[in-house]
């Protein structure tokens, strides 16, 4: 699937873009299981299990998931323009009717046990590790399922084509700033042998089917330059998929913690796709103004804007190799740019007391 690097999109753009987004249909939900001890309630390598439908969904099941690796979260994007947010809850008082409130209600209900600021977190080791041949680790990782559903006339392609956009951003309610990374697949875990205690492969890259899994084929990776650095990608939808993406999230740097995922949809003929377009034109426009200001045909070291002696050649071509030539040499540097060749076969002279460039008679 073709993807469009988002570089000049911040996530001020996103949020106004999909502001008034509709919110007709679908959910996001949180996968409560293994939850106890540890960071934000969660058991390390055990958060996110069982992956099955027993599992304990904060806003019912991820539709369809039988896979075998662990899943933290699902994200349904169901209309044409829609727009979500996976992150950390903020307890006590998480924003009325969002999903926050709703992993509140439901742990307050089920059992007083459970978490209620369930957080989002991956370990500093799940991306990177030096000692594990600069491999990551499966334990560290978050596993996410995006679901573009129904992937038809009716639903998310109502409009036309829809590109989706994924952003992730360190969680600033931490304190402490993350290196975030992502890997994105084509398709959901469909096997039963996938199992996160295991090398994570990110060296040179990620791979296919990663930890045991099976049906997940990788479309692109993204790693943060630095500490507390946002990612934001958008990718053209390919049907093929049916509409079904994992996102597994890590972190490099050794330093642990919690980060926000944003997985939005949008119609590839938006004004949001005109500004990508507009962005990607003036990368375009400057890419060309700087070959210009390079520009040197003839190789002299000096760019043709301030060449006043073109076709010369720079005073490095001429042989040294003896003491003949090297005295040709210092008598034709003159700035780096006196004619090669006799004055009379020249396309110029250089007039050494004007320090001008005249034509050649």
């Amino acid at each position: 699937m073709p993807r469009v690097t988002a570089t000049c999109l911040l996530a001020g753009l996103l949020a106004g873009s999909f502001a008034v987004a509709p919110l007709a249909r679908g959910h996001a939900t949180y996968n409560l299981s293994g939850a106890g001890s540890g960071i934000g309630g969660s058991t390390n390598g055990a958060d996110g299990t069982p992956a099955d439908g027993t599992a304990l969904w904060t806003n019912g099941p991820a539709e369809g998931y039988t896979g075998a690796l662990p899943v933290m979260w699902y994200c349904g994007l169901h209309d044409p323009t829609q727009v979500r947010t996976i992150q950390t809850g903020l307890a006590p008082n998480p924003p009325s009717g969002s999903l926050l409130a709703q992993v509140t209600s439901y742990n307050a209900g089920t059992d007083p046990d459970y978490a209620v600021d369930r957080v989002l977190a991956v370990g500093g080791l799940s991306w990177s590790d030096p000692s594990n041949g600069d491999q990551g680790w499966g334990h560290g990782l978050d596993y996410g399922l995006i679901h573009l559903t129904p992937l038809d006339g009716t639903g998310v392609l109502a409009q036309g084509p829809v590109k989706l956009t994924v952003t992730l951003a360190d969680d600033p309610t931490d304190g402490v700033a993350v290196r975030l990374a992502y890997a994105l697949y084509a398709g959901w875990d469909t096997g039963t042998t996938g199992l996160r205690h295991q090398t994570f492969t990110t060296s040179p890259s990620p791979v296919d089917d990663p930890l045991g899994a099976s049906g997940l084929t990788l479309l692109d990776y993204a790693i943060a330059p630095a500490p507390g650095a946002t990612l934001s990608r958008t990718y053209d939808v390919d049907v093929s998929h049916q509409g079904k993406y994992t996102l597994f999230v890590g972190a490099l740097g050794g330093v642990a913690g919690q980060y926000q995922l944003t997985a939005g949809v949008f119609p590839a003929g938006t004004a949001l796709n005109a500004q990508l377009q507009e962005c990607q034109a003036n990368l375009s426009d400057a890419q060309t103004a700087l070959a210009a200001k390079t520009a040197d045909a003839d190789a002299d070291g000096v760019p043709d804007e301030r060449d006043r002696c073109s076709q010369t050649q720079f005073c490095a071509t001429f042989p040294v190799g003896t003491k003949r030539d090297k005295k040709i040499c210092r008598q034709a540097d003159w700035e780096n740019d006196e004619p090669s060749m006799k004055p009379k076969q020249a396309d110029c002279i250089v007039d050494k007391r004007a320090g001008v460039c005249a034509a050649a008679s």
